[in-house]
């Protein structure tokens, strides 16, 4: 079958099909056909656009053995798709579409040697491991086996990109190209936020649109948006860095903090009033011409101060958003019963937690919350003591992953930095939106442990005649 297959794509057609489709696939125009795609769908409120569209690509990358990396616009679309009231409405379709992807991407996997030698997947099976034990301690089966599932997806995402994508001779444009499809996925939330925006008629009043965060994007809360941003921002910095001549790419920071500023989330203002300092220090030390900068920077600065004279003060937006800033004040009401509840369910399950996934089932009875807004907390009320060791294990190889000198980690530090911060106050860690994208950003790090996956022939070809 497989000899026929080959027989096929070897054809004159195919050929030139196959050059075609990879000369889109490598354009801008592919990312932005995945993220309309998934606005489109996110609007008729289905699956089956994003569906059709993420399988059709999925299949031809695959079939036409396209560098991996390609699969990033298609994991950022899927994530903010996604707009039913009901579970099974997206549940069921989701597993059809894994019944047909995940068997292809583990034999694309395990078609060749798999590199194993990574601490923080080692990290990631230990935290597997806990989760296992806290089925013990969990009200039901059904619910720790969700949780679990979840992790397994993300530790296996995680390996898959760690084999596929982090080759030496490919690893920086790779890096590149992951940012450069996270600025697109920006920019599609911010069509999503306009499109809710009109909907919901926000624009007659947008002073209380935007100090009630009122922004319900289906996929996510203002606060789970904000996560989403906090990890966007310093890969965008670094695809300018980069890529200096391009200054058209400072508006997609422009666009994010636009966004954030939108969010109203106190852990993600905490986070970038801790990391502003360092961050800017290392932002403005990787600017080279810092003349013309500054005149952008300054134009830029005019802009903004122009759209605040003239529309944001006027239509007391600036005076209502400061003052549902001060109301809200550093006050944790609302946070402080989850936190007692998780710390008597950890007092309950000290060993193993109560169950992977359970924060939700003991909550319920109190609030409509899903996670205990504490990062720490979740993993000792969930997991146990157990659970803790295997989450600071998989947190320290983090960090000593990031901590290396090189541009993408040390960005990439700022990510982990705002994740930390923030998870204090909403729980980061173990959210759905951020581990996925943790999934696709921590396997392109620089470490002693990565890129020893085998040289493509034509290189080995190279490598021969050379010596």
């Amino acid at each position: 079958m497989f000899n026929n297959l080959a027989n096929i794509l070897e054809r004159p057609k195919m050929v030139r099909f196959k050059q075609l489709f990879k000369s889109y696939i490598d354009s801008d125009f592919y990312i932005i056909t995945v993220m309309a795609a998934a606005v489109l769908n996110w609007k008729l409120q289905t699956m089956a656009v994003i569906l059709t569209v993420g399988l059709i690509h999925f299949l031809l990358i695959l079939l036409f053995d396209i560098n991996r990396i390609r699969f990033i616009p298609l994991v950022a679309a899927a994530i903010i798709s996604l707009r039913l009231e009901n579970i099974p409405d997206y549940l069921w379709p989701a597993v059809g579409a894994s019944i047909i992807v995940f068997p292809l991407l583990v034999y694309d996997l395990y078609r060749k040697k798999v590199n194993y030698n990574n601490k923080i997947f080692v990290g990631m099976v230990f935290l597997l491991i806990a989760m296992g034990f806290s089925f013990v301690n969990a009200p039901d089966f059904i619910t720790p086996l969700m949780g679990f599932a979840m992790m397994f997806f993300y530790t296996f995402l995680f390996l898959y990109f760690f084999n596929k994508v982090t080759e030496k001779e490919t690893l920086e444009e790779n890096r590149q190209y992951l940012a450069r499809s996270l600025n697109y996925m920006v920019l599609a939330i911010f069509v999503e936020v306009l499109l809710f925006m009109i909907e919901t008629k926000a624009f007659a009043d947008l002073a209380d649109f935007v100090s009630n965060k009122n922004i319900k994007l289906g996929w996510a809360i203002t606060n789970f948006i904000a996560m989403i941003l906090l990890m966007i921002i310093p890969l965008s910095v670094y695809y300018y860095i980069k890529n200096q001549k391009k200054h058209y790419l400072l508006l997609f920071v422009l666009i994010e903090l636009a966004l954030l500023f939108l969010m109203m989330s106190r852990g993600a203002y905490l986070a970038i009033l801790i990391t502003a300092i360092p961050f800017v220090v290392k932002f403005t030390s990787d600017i080279k011409d810092k003349v013309l900068f500054t005149k952008i920077f300054l134009i830029s600065f005019a802009v903004v101060l122009l759209i605040t004279l003239t529309i944001l003060i006027p239509k007391e937006i600036v005076k209502n958003y400061f003052a549902a800033l001060d109301k809200r004040g550093i006050s944790l009401t609302g946070r402080q019963i989850l936190y007692k509840i998780g710390i008597i369910v950890f007092k309950q399950y000290p060993l193993f937690g109560g169950g992977v996934y359970t924060s939700q089932f003991y909550i319920s009875r109190v609030s409509e919350s899903v996670y205990y807004h504490n990062y720490l907390i979740q993993t000792l009320a969930t997991i146990g003591i157990i659970g803790l060791a295997a989450f600071l294990y998989y947190l320290y190889q983090i960090l000593r992953g990031v901590t290396r000198r090189h541009d993408y980690n040390i960005y990439v530090f700022f990510i982990v930095l705002n994740m930390m911060v923030h998870g204090l106050f909403d729980t980061t860690f173990y959210n759905p939106l951020v581990m996925v994208m943790f999934s696709c950003i921590l396997p392109l790090l620089s470490m002693e442990n990565n890129n020893h996956a085998p040289l493509p022939l034509a290189q080995k070809e190279k490598n021969n005649v050379c010596s």
